[in-house]
């Protein structure tokens, strides 16, 4: 018999979606469904799409729950639904989004055939459009393992996806995280941390499933939107706020006061981390750019424990390899060892992209230091044209940004070694750590 599955969705204002996301519920492949909609004082007709779907849900033989409450924001919506859970399992949905049709089937049916499992996790995609003229991207997990001791770390750091729709758990475990006793209410930001923190740090057994099952619509991508500094700026200070009061909520029998300080130092680098790209990105970053680098510099100092301080000028046109530098000190991630020919050419092709330009000079008396470089665009002197017909198998080709798309041209022509962009920027990344933070 199927396990029950208690999908619990925050509603506010959202007629224009919440039909669409309804409509995808009605087509799970899973029978044994309590679906727990907590209208959150709607007042633009959202209530009245709710009202016309329930006889549709009971028809299909799903239990509905419908709470009306005041308007107090997502993370009270969230408790409030969290609380009239019946089911065996429980995840949560957003209203202006959609699920694949196996989200339940997928997920629900994983622990119901493994009991020593607590919780599972799948991957997402953006989609733009309607009907048949949908587009979608995935939205990949960046290299989940099935056992992460660091987990949460990763999650505060975004390096890892953050939402709360992706999870789908044992209503027991859920309980054991004191994870509805914690939820916090007393802001109208984002409800993760609060979720997260605890679901991860109680260690449970977990099962990822690479598989897109949650769509996320970029049509109403909500309060993670940011067009200004400023409202990004309030943004992160709230999240990080929100981090903090989970993390010091969580037992000290779950987790121990250094562990503790490490998860609230590791939340400020994320804050600042995120500060950083959108003063370079947004229109009105700019007036802002000196200064979001230089808290940023000064947290990499702080959280990373360096005897000697980096600077402003050791960091800059070097930031992103800085920040995997300080992600890696933190989460404790070894070199990747990199296999190279000795008596082979050392090539480095896109070598006059920008990131290119300012990451050769680091490779300098480096084993990955270039004997060649190529580039479609090149002198054929000091830079080579591509000849792809000359390499052999104790040749090595380091593939800079923006030319990844001959990496499988490279490898289906020739036996010689390949490393990609991530592979160039980790191995620059640890030696920076090296020189810098350790």
């Amino acid at each position: 018999m199927q396990g029950k599955v208690s999908m619990v969705m925050p509603c506010y204002n959202k007629v224009k979606y919440i039909g669409a996301m309804f409509e995808s519920i009605l087509a799970q492949e899973w029978d044994h469904i309590e679906l727990i909609l907590v209208n959150d004082g709607s007042t633009d007709g959202t209530r009245e799409i709710i009202s016309e779907y329930e006889p549709k849900f009971r028809m299909r033989g799903f239990e509905v729950v419908i709470e009306d409450q005041k308007n107090a924001g997502v993370c009270a919506a969230a408790k409030a639904g969290l609380a009239l859970a019946t089911g065996d399992y429980i995840c949560m949905i957003d209203s202006d989004d959609e699920l694949d049709p196996k989200y339940v089937s997928v997920m629900a049916g994983w622990l119901d055939e493994h009991a020593e499992y607590d919780y599972c996790i799948c991957d997402a995609a953006l989609y733009t459009g309607s009907g048949e003229g949908k587009q979608y991207k995935p939205l990949k997990f960046s290299d989940l393992q099935s056992e992460e001791p660091l987990y949460t770390e990763r999650y505060l750091l975004t390096d890892i996806r953050s939402e709360v729709w992706v999870y789908l758990a044992r209503t027991e475990y859920i309980k054991k995280c004191n994870i509805i006793q914690t939820y916090f209410t007393d802001t109208k930001g984002s409800h993760e941390p609060g979720y997260i923190v605890p679901l991860t740090m109680y260690q449970g057994k977990y099962k990822y499933f690479p598989l897109a099952l949650y769509l996320f619509n970029v049509g109403d991508i909500g309060h993670s939107h940011h067009v200004k500094f400023e409202q990004a700026q309030r943004f992160y200070d709230e999240y990080e706020r929100l981090c903090k009061i989970a993390i010091n909520n969580l037992p000290d029998n779950i987790v121990d006061s250094k562990r503790k300080q490490q998860l609230i130092h590791v939340s400020l680098m994320a804050k600042h981390i995120n500060l950083y790209r959108h003063a370079k990105g947004l229109p009105d970053g700019y007036s802002y750019l000196d200064q979001a680098l230089e808290q940023l510099v000064e947290t990499i100092n702080t959280v990373c424990g360096n005897a000697a301080s980096i600077t402003k000028n050791d960091i800059v046109g070097k930031e992103e390899l800085f920040i995997q530098a300080a992600k890696n000190k933190l989460l404790g991630v070894a070199p990747t060892p990199m296999s190279i020919a000795p008596d082979g050419r050392m090539i480095g092709y896109g070598a006059l992209g920008k990131l290119a330009v300012s990451w050769i000079p680091l490779l300098k008396n480096t084993p990955l230091e270039p004997t060649e470089l190529w580039d479609i665009s090149g002198d054929g002197e000091s830079v080579k044209r591509p000849d792809f017909g000359s390499l052999g198998k104790d040749d090595t080709v380091l593939v800079f940004p923006k030319a990844e798309q001959v990496l499988s041209e490279i490898k289906a022509c020739s036996s010689c070694v390949v490393f990609s962009s991530n592979d160039i920027k980790n191995y620059i990344s640890h030696s920076i750590a090296e020189k810098y933070l350790s």
